[in-house]
């Protein structure tokens, strides 16, 4: 993997990511501050916003210009009004996310960021089962 390939995962990944964080975000307003589902998805909102700080700090360490845009998952994700409909977008991306992670993984040297994204790839897998619980509550 060269560095512009790398650059171009990072960035592709922390817009996601960024995409996430507001989204859940947004979700979290909705909902009463003392439910199980908020407190699921503030878990998982955090996650994403974590992401992006350790995303925005390996595109710094490689030399490179962090992205500042928003992925297209936010506006999608807020023209979405059932829950059960929201559940299973919000899995849809986490799962897309650590597919993209898994698949890069193999050819990526040691010192680009393996660790990180491992660690990464492995939140994305525990933050699926964390949001598919409640939505099989909310069909």
């Amino acid at each position: 993997m060269s560095l512009e390939q790398y650059g171009r995962l990072l960035n592709l990944l922390l817009e996601c990511e960024r995409a996430g964080a507001k989204l859940l975000s947004a979700y979290c307003d909705e909902l009463p501050a003392d439910s199980e589902l908020h407190a699921r998805l503030s878990l998982v909102q955090r996650d994403e916003a974590r992401n992006c700080s350790v995303l925005i700090h390996l595109i710094l360490e490689a030399g490179l210009q962090p992205s500042t845009e928003v992925g297209s998952f936010y506006k999608k994700g807020l023209q979405l009004r059932g829950w059960p409909e929201r559940m299973a977008f919000l899995n849809r991306g986490q799962q897309w996310v650590a597919d993209r992670i898994a698949a890069e993984l193999p050819d990526m040297p040691m010192f680009l960021g393996r660790k990180p994204l491992q660690a990464m790839y492995e939140s994305h897998v525990a933050n699926i089962q964390l949001c598919e619980e409640p939505a099989q509550v909310l069909r």
